[in-house]
């Protein structure tokens, strides 16, 4: 009797295939959009600054640099991100004497047969 993972693959033998995620949709605003392209940008400049301290020793630099570090990342997630549960897509807008869809122009018509 061959061996089957359970994890990775189903009874019968085929591979279970995984859904996979959505990227994330950011805030829409001008904050958040310039957020987003500076974030890495500080990012690197942070470690850079603190490169020759971080190799000649290592965990203290970490240890300090770690209430920064976590300063910078909340700050992301509030500018840039949705609260959960929440969609960021914008609903398009019908435009002006474009013609409406059936379903919202007009109720539903009830016919009757006619008697002969």
């Amino acid at each position: 009797m061959p061996l089957i993972d359970p994890v990775t693959m189903s009874a019968a033998g085929q591979p279970i295939l995984a859904k996979p995620s959505l990227p994330i949709e950011l805030l829409p605003t001008d904050l958040a959009r310039h957020f987003t392209h500076a974030h890495p940008a500080i990012l690197l400049a942070a470690y850079t600054i603190r490169f020759p301290s971080l190799v000649s020793d290592p965990v203290p630099t970490l240890l300090s640099s770690l209430l920064p570090l976590v300063i910078i990342q909340a700050s992301y997630a509030v500018i840039c991100l949705p609260a959960t549960g929440t969609a960021t897509k914008l609903i398009k807008k019908a435009k002006p004497g474009a013609k409406k869809l059936e379903s919202q122009s007009r109720a539903p018509v009830v016919s009757m047969p006619i008697p002969f």
